[in-house]
């Protein structure tokens, strides 16, 4: 069958990917995702419900998925929907808990490790020529609460954290 126009033909539509349901992700996917797909994701149900209400009266097309950051099947779990959705161009990675919201166990689990889950899973899926950003910004902020990891914590993030999400 010979297609009559181009409009026939099947075009995939791209996605973004904003995990984390706070004012500067959404502020940032608000600005690169004209036209695109956003895939909202969040901890908690109610946040992405609400912001995914907020994109779509801005004229937004959204969908929402539940993710822990600190979760390897989780976050492969959105990086699969997210596939499913389209072309994978942009992420946001914009989740991320501070000292006055978690133990520093949690801000490290968060913070770091799914940070590296993130980049990790989508690296995996992401469309040629696509990009990403990390807002990551608690870590910086320890020093101010007088936080001092034990040495064989220091010794397991810096050397031996990336190594478990080959």
């Amino acid at each position: 069958m010979v297609k009559e126009s181009f409009a026939e033909e099947v075009v995939m539509k791209s996605v973004t990917v904003l995990i984390g349901s706070g004012s500067i992700g959404v502020a940032i996917a608000r600005r690169v995702s004209t036209g695109k797909h956003i895939l909202l994701a969040d901890l908690k149900k109610e946040n992405t419900d609400a912001v995914a209400a907020v994109l779509s009266n801005a004229g937004f097309e959204v969908s929402t998925a539940t993710v822990d950051v600190s979760s390897r099947e989780a976050v492969k779990g959105v990086a699969q929907k997210a596939a499913s959705l389209g072309a994978v161009t942009g992420v946001i990675h914009a989740a991320g808990v501070s000292p006055s919201q978690a133990s520093p166990k949690a801000i490290l689990s968060v913070d770091i490790y799914g940070t590296a889950l993130v980049l990790k899973e989508f690296g995996n899926i992401i469309a040629r020529g696509g990009s990403g950003v990390v807002i990551a910004w608690a870590l910086l902020r320890m020093n101010k609460i007088n936080f001092s990891p034990p040495p064989q914590l220091i010794s397991f993030y810096r050397f031996r954290c990336f190594s478990l999400i080959k």
